[in-house]
């Protein structure tokens, strides 16, 4: 079953502003921001968590133009289905909604609309209210060569830290403007994301373990083997020494 998940932009990556206008231009209705950065940390996936921290690092590479250009990207308010929450659209590299493909990040650019919601919108994102970014995508989870891979980094304050690689994007289904980016890390679709993320380690950790106790039990039997043979060997030469001691009686 496939899963869309969605990851907020850490605020100092995603750059949301407003465009200048141009000398002699009107006011400018341009909104242009980095929904998609390679390389950064996300916020933490597990912030419930007691025992565990898990970020999530989309490596360079993972998303190519070849699937930009075939996308349907929508850009709206908080991931929003609503028809009236929509600023902008891209079908097959088309539309009103600008997305390119940069070495470390997504741009976006979008003339706002003049609907209730964009001219909110604009009106906030100039006051510095909104200044979040978000998208929401699918990867493959079951291809931990070339999809998606985890790694234990090491313990910090008595908690595990995890990085989930990112290394294939397979689909993009939104890029959003967030209200709220903390707020929206613990929604429930985040939990329910999270926790399947924090069952896929279980079942790493578990399957690391079982590697260390069958490779702890391959040298037991080596070192039974070992000793086996040792002790036949010994046997062997006492039993030919007795024959010979006995044949010089």
């Amino acid at each position: 079953m496939k899963t869309i998940r969605q990851r907020f932009i850490p605020l100092e990556d995603c750059g949301l502003n407003v465009r200048e206008a141009g000398e002699g231009q009107g006011e400018s209705r341009r909104v242009e921001g980095r929904p998609i950065v390679f390389g950064v940390r996300s916020r933490n996936l597990t912030p419930w968590s007691s025992y565990r921290d898990v970020y999530e690092v989309l490596e360079p590479g993972c998303l190519t133009n070849e699937l930009l250009l075939r996308s349907d990207i929508v850009l709206n308010i908080n991931h929003s289905t609503k028809v009236t929450d929509i600023l902008g659209r891209c079908r097959n590299g088309k539309g009103t909604l600008d997305i390119g493909l940069r070495e470390s990040y997504v741009e976006a650019g979008c003339d706002l609309p003049n609907t209730n919601c964009a001219n909110d919108t604009l009106e906030l994102i100039k006051r510095g209210d909104i200044s979040g970014m978000s998208f929401a995508f699918e990867d493959d989870e079951e291809d931990s060569e070339n999809g998606v891979s985890y790694e234990k980094v090491g313990i910090e304050n008595g908690r595990e830290i995890w990085i989930r690689h990112v290394k294939r994007i397979t689909a993009i289904r939104d890029v959003a403007i967030v209200t709220n980016p903390a707020y929206e890390q613990t929604s429930v679709a985040t939990r329910e994301m999270g926790d399947e993320i924090m069952k896929r380690i279980d079942a790493l950790s578990d399957e690391t373990q079982d590697e260390k106790l069958r490779e702890v039990d391959e040298q037991a039997v080596k070192e039974a083997e070992a000793q086996a043979a040792q002790q036949a060997a010994e046997r062997e030469y006492n039993h030919r020494k007795r024959l010979l001691q006995m044949k010089n009686l």
